[in-house]
């Protein structure tokens, strides 16, 4: 099968050359632009919450899981399970209210 390739003139090239900005930026000039704009910074408290959230979702359904398991009903891996997905799904509920309460005090601080 074969592709259509687009010919340019000589004069697009030259125009093109002209505004396009150079393809890789040296060393130099990308530790500059850095240092101007470093880029979003992220608040420590956002951070530390999706820290504590991801360490709840890692380990809370998988303790609750053995717990239930070797302790609760000892053999029941069944009741293990379900008591694991509800872990996980309060740990994912509790994430959401988290957010949206962040949310809206971030909104209400604009009407201010």
């Amino acid at each position: 099968m074969a592709t259509r390739r687009n010919v340019k003139s000589s004069d697009e090239k030259e125009t093109q050359k002209d505004n396009a900005p150079p393809p890789v930026l040296p060393k130099a000039m990308q530790a500059e632009r850095m240092k101007n704009n470093p880029g979003p910074s992220i608040p420590k408290e956002v951070l530390i919450k999706l820290f504590s959230f991801t360490v709840a979702m890692l380990f809370g359904p998988i303790g609750c899981y053995y717990i239930s398991t070797n302790y609760l009903f000892p053999g029941s891996t069944v009741l293990g399970a379900s008591i694991a997905a509800v872990v996980a799904n309060v740990v994912l509920v509790l994430f959401i209210l988290v957010a949206m309460k962040e949310d809206d005090g971030e909104e209400t601080k604009k009407d201010k």
